[in-house]
């Protein structure tokens, strides 16, 4: 008996993967980038320059990964490290032009998949699914507290 197909993650998960497949195709396939790249490019284009890790911390990212997709950014010429001018030992992430025109004709497709995917749900629907959300986001952020004994992350370590 299939268990995990009742799990919440699970399903979760399963489902940003089936509906981000467009995504990532529009992403690699016609811009060369990845879905953490464009996770990195709205921010910037949104919210306007970011420090690394705030920039990591807002996209939900772990900082080497953030920094790895920063580097990859800044060779396609999608991003600059620009450092502050009140103190140089901080770098802001910047968006170029070139970025901000992969962001601009990137974004109303990235609508128009969510609203394909949203499409047979009705308004009332809608506004309840982003309150659900709201509460489920909210918990998530408050889950690591709940449960302090977990062991650390560490993926090299084999345990059956």
């Amino acid at each position: 008996m299939d268990r995990s197909k009742d799990l919440f993650l699970f399903r979760l998960n399963r489902l940003a993967a089936t509906a981000g497949r467009p995504l990532i195709r529009l992403c690699e396939g016609q811009f060369g980038i990845t879905r953490r790249e464009w996770r990195l490019i709205v921010i910037l284009a949104q919210d306007g320059p970011q420090l690394s890790t705030g920039l990591a911390n807002r996209a939900s990212i772990e900082p080497a990964r953030t920094s790895r997709a920063i580097t990859a950014l800044v060779e396609k010429g999608l991003a600059t490290r620009v450092p502050r001018s009140s103190d140089r030992r901080f770098v802001e992430v910047v968006l170029t032009n070139e970025g901000r025109k992969v962001y601009e004709s990137l974004y109303p497709d990235v609508e128009a998949i969510n609203r394909a995917l949203l499409s047979g749900l009705s308004e009332s629907e809608r506004e309840q699914l982003a309150k659900t959300f709201r509460t489920l986001e909210d918990a998530a952020m408050r889950l690591p507290e709940s449960m302090p004994n977990l062991p650390k992350t560490n993926r090299r370590r084999m345990h059956l």
